[in-house]
């Protein structure tokens, strides 16, 4: 079957070309909805130190979590949370062990924290107590926020 553009009158190309452009439209309308509000980015960098020294720190390891806002909207942040699994099979599973809220704010930004577009928030946990209470198995750190109803987490890697 093919089509005869010979007898198509003015109308008719005018009548497809709107329809082309309408489902364009669309189609872009759609992508816009999606990728509106606050898109919320997490890094989680273990082996972190303080520097220059202080008192507070000393020789202390932390794992720095830090939370971009890539989005078009505010969001607040209102926990900086983690869990580890033995395995993998258990996280896929969702077998989760040791949920923790990291609440001290005295080596980041406090908490709750509303994170503007194209604005960072960051936080440090101590790596040597979450090591020791994980032995061992996969951690995620990440971050809770009002924008979206499961947390944002991210998968710290250590050196060994």
């Amino acid at each position: 079957m093919s089509i005869d553009f010979s007898k198509w009158s003015a109308s008719d190309f005018a009548a497809w070309w709107g329809a082309v452009v309408a489902t364009l439209a669309v189609i872009w309308n759609i992508i816009v909805a999606i990728r509106s509000g606050a898109r919320v980015h997490v890094r989680a960098n273990p082996d972190m130190q303080v520097f220059p020294r202080q008192p507070i720190t000393g020789d202390k390891t932390y794992i720095s979590v830090t939370a971009v806002n890539r989005g078009n909207s505010s969001t607040t942040i209102t926990h900086c949370c983690g869990y580890y699994t033995k395995n993998i099979w258990d996280r896929i599973r969702g077998k989760k062990q040791q949920f923790f809220v990291n609440t001290d704010v005295s080596l980041g930004k406090p908490i709750p924290y509303v994170l503007r577009p194209g604005e960072e928030w960051s936080n440090m946990a101590d790596q040597m107590d979450i090591q020791e209470k994980c032995a061992g198995g996969l951690l995620y750190i990440g971050i809770i926020h009002n924008q979206r109803k499961r947390p944002v987490y991210k998968r710290v890697k250590f050196r060994f």
